[in-house]
């Protein structure tokens, strides 16, 4: 084998090593991260009359199922926007468009937040931003509610 060819060989390899350990790294997160949600969502679910919780989640479950398919075509974007980087050479307008193709996802997404936040009276609504709030870095909030 020629050294280029060995060169080449091992920083493929370190390479995956590195991507299947950001990947792995992630994962545990991930998981925190839905659990979290989860229990936001009961919260905000119990500050709600009793009439309005199946409703509320029958509208939770309805947004999620209709985000499904672009929370999809975004990740797969972003593995393409990330196979971009990598490659050789660098193409700037492919990476260019992959951007532009995840916020033009992402905006689709916002639009059915807005769709349903405009038929949710306004206490729903309120549960909607509660299950929208991301963790703080302290577990401070948790604490107080």
């Amino acid at each position: 084998m020629n050294q280029k060819l060995k060169w080449t060989i091992l920083v493929s390899l370190l390479l995956n090593v590195l991507l299947v350990g950001i990947l792995f790294g992630q994962l545990p997160r991930r998981m925190d991260r839905d659990a979290y949600r989860q229990q936001t969502m009961e919260q905000a679910v119990k500050k709600l009359p009793e009439s309005a919780r199946e409703p509320f989640r029958q509208k939770l479950a309805d947004m999620r199922k209709a985000a499904e398919p672009i929370r999809n075509q975004i990740r797969e974007a972003r593995d393409e926007s990330i196979r971009i980087v990598i490659a050789e050479p660098f193409d700037e307008a492919a990476f260019d468009r992959q951007v532009k193709k995840i916020n033009d996802l992402r905006v689709q997404m916002t639009d059915i937040l807005k769709e349903a936040a405009k038929t949710l009276p306004p206490d729903q609504r309120r549960a909607l931003g509660e299950t929208m709030q991301r963790p703080s870095g302290t577990t401070s909030r948790q604490a107080t509610n």
